[in-house]
C-alpha cells in the first residue's frame, strides 16, 4: 500500500534526511521516499504511524 504524506517545516537534507530514517525504521515499511514538501511510503504501516513519527521529529503534516 502507497501513502502520500504532504510535509511542512522541512528545511534541508538534514531535515530530509532525519525523516527518511525515522519513516524507514518503522516496521511494515518496504520504502520511502522523501523530499522537503512531501513523503511516499511504500508498505503495510498505518497512516496515523506514519504521521505520528513525523509530528514527533518536530515536522507537520498537511492533512
Amino acid at each position: 500500500m502507497a501513502v502520500s504524506l504532504t510535509l511542512e517545516g522541512l528545511k534541508g537534507v538534514d531535515d530530509v534526511n532525519r525523516v527518511t530514517t525515522a519513516l524507514m525504521e518503522l516496521d511494515g515499511v518496504d520504502s520511502v521516499e522523501v523530499a522537503r514538501e512531501w513523503a511516499e511510503i511504500e508498505g503495510r504501516v498505518k497512516e496515523s504511524t506514519l504521521v505520528q513519527t513525523v509530528e514527533r521529529l518536530g515536522y507537520r503534516v498537511k492533512r
